[in-house]
């Protein structure tokens, strides 16, 4: 399930979320480029890295992402959710608040860097659903970022059926090597050949829990300059346990093609 905006639907109550294997996500995700420079916008961020997600001040918004893993005594941990005009009080421990969606203890989540009792998270399954919203801050263990060495980032990563990046590591080196399409989902622009694609190609050196892509970190920050990105697309990796966080420059692909998301490792 992703939730974006006043959108939310949820799963059944039956289905943990951790075992949603074969969900896609129910809202298509689209290029986020555009709406990087659109600021009014909630947003995910991890160091620079920023994902917009639709929806009212009132709604959950994911800034400075941390990963955090559900410790709940309980057997579910449900999703609850924002507060609005028909539920004032949320997001709270009462019935009316909680979601049907839910976690069980063991699960990661990213999480926002928010006070209060309750903090926004977002989990996406390994078949793609994303689900958003909060959860008790209580039920939560924050797991500190440490250094991800090359053979951690080896597997195919999905953001969703139409992005994907495989990487492969060399010794102390990974191989970044990513596809993407646009358009492929309007028969209409299949039909007279309008879809649009891109790729991600590059080798460096795990930094921590970060690998650079067609630009030198030590030299230039994220989004590299022009001169400071030779081949045009340049892209950010962070790993953040079983999440990658991807941002590009805009420059990896046709019009409307980003690898920008957050993606769940498929094998």
């Amino acid at each position: 399930m992703l939730r974006s905006g006043s959108v939310d639907r949820p799963l059944q109550p039956s289905t943990p979320l951790s075992n949603c294997r074969s969900q896609r996500n129910i809202v298509p995700m689209l290029s986020l480029q555009p709406l990087l420079r659109a600021l009014f916008l909630p947003a995910i961020c991890v160091a620079g890295f920023v994902i917009p997600i639709h929806g009212s001040a009132a709604e959950c918004e994911l800034d400075n992402i941390a990963l955090a893993r559900v410790v709940t005594k309980q057997a579910r941990l449900n999703f609850v959710a924002a507060g609005s005009e028909q539920a004032p009080t949320c997001p709270s421990a009462e019935a009316t608040c909680r979601r049907s969606a839910y976690l069980v203890p063991g699960d990661e989540v990213l999480t926002g860097a928010a006070d209060g009792s309750y903090v926004c998270a977002l989990f996406k399954s390994q078949g793609g659903a994303e689900t958003t919203g909060f959860l008790p801050r209580m039920a939560l263990e924050m797991v500190p970022p440490g250094p991800a060495p090359a053979q951690q980032w080896d597997g195919i990563w999905r953001r969703d059926r139409d992005t994907q990046i495989v990487v492969k590591s060399h010794h102390d080196d990974v191989e970044v090597s990513g596809s993407a399409v646009w358009g492929s989902h309007d028969p209409q622009r299949v039909r007279r050949g309008g879809i649009h694609s891109g790729e991600l190609n590059g080798k460096s050196k795990p930094r921590g829990h970060t690998v650079a892509i067609g630009y030198d970190p030590e030299r230039s920050s994220f989004p590299p300059a022009p001169n400071e990105a030779p081949d045009a697309c340049a892209a950010k990796l962070e790993l953040l346990g079983r999440y990658l966080m991807v941002e590009d420059n805009g420059g990896c692909g046709g019009l409307n093609v980003s690898f920008t998301g957050v993606y769940v490792r498929a094998k």
